[in-house]
C-alpha cells in the first residue's frame, strides 16, 4: 500500500497533539513522585514527542499538494494552518531540546530535576496550545462541521440541533 502525502499527513499529524497531552500529564506526576527514574523516562518521552512533530511538518507541503486545488479547499485556510503549524513544530523542537538537556545536566548534577522539571513542563503546555491551535486550524480545512465558513455556505449555525 502506498500512500500519497495527504494520507500520511494525516497518519503522523495526531502524535504529537495528542502525545504532548500526556507529557503534560505525565510531567506533572514527575513533579510530584521522587523516582529520578520516573523523572528521566519524563524528559526522554518529551524528547521523542516533541521530535515527532517533524512528520508532520516534513509531510504538510506533501498534503497540501495533494488537496489545494480540490473543490471548497481554501488555500487561506491552508496558509493559516501552516503559519500555527510552523509555530508548533518550532515550540515542540524547542520543548524536546530542553527536555533533553535538562536530561543531560541531570546525569552529572540530579539537583537540577527540581528546576528543569517545571520549566520543561512551562514548554509543554505552552506547545501543547499552539498545538492544538494548529490542529484545529488544519482540520477546518476539511471538517465543514468546524469551519465557519462552511456553516455559513450550508446555513446552518452553531446554535442550530436538527432532529430526525
Amino acid at each position: 500500500m502506498v500512500f500519497n502525502g495527504a494520507e500520511f499527513h494525516l497518519l503522523v499529524n495526531h502524535l504529537p497533539v495528542v502525545g504532548f497531552l500526556g507529557v503534560v500529564l505525565a510531567l506533572i506526576v514527575a513533579m510530584q513522585v521522587p523516582s529520578i527514574e520516573i523523572k528521566r523516562f519524563v524528559l526522554l518521552t518529551t524528547v521523542v514527542v516533541g521530535l515527532s512533530a517533524l512528520a508532520p511538518y516534513w509531510t504538510g507541503e506533501p498534503a497540501e499538494s495533494v488537496i489545494e486545488d480540490l473543490p471548497g479547499v481554501s488555500k487561506d485556510l491552508i496558509y493559516q494552518h501552516e503559519d500555527l503549524a510552523d509555530k508548533a513544530t518550532l515550540l515542540s523542537v524547542i520543548t524536546a531540546l530542553a527536555a533533553g538537556g535538562a536530561f543531560y545536566l541531570q546525569r552529572r548534577r540530579p539537583e537540577t530535576l527540581s528546576k528543569s522539571i517545571p520549566t520543561v513542563l512551562v514548554l509543554s503546555l505552552i506547545t501543547a496550545g499552539v498545538m492544538g491551535a494548529a490542529a484545529h486550524e488544519g482540520g477546518k480545512i476539511r471538517h465543514p462541521e468546524i469551519n465557519p465558513t462552511s456553516r455559513a455556505l450550508t446555513g446552518s449555525s452553531d446554535n442550530e440541533i436538527k432532529h430526525n
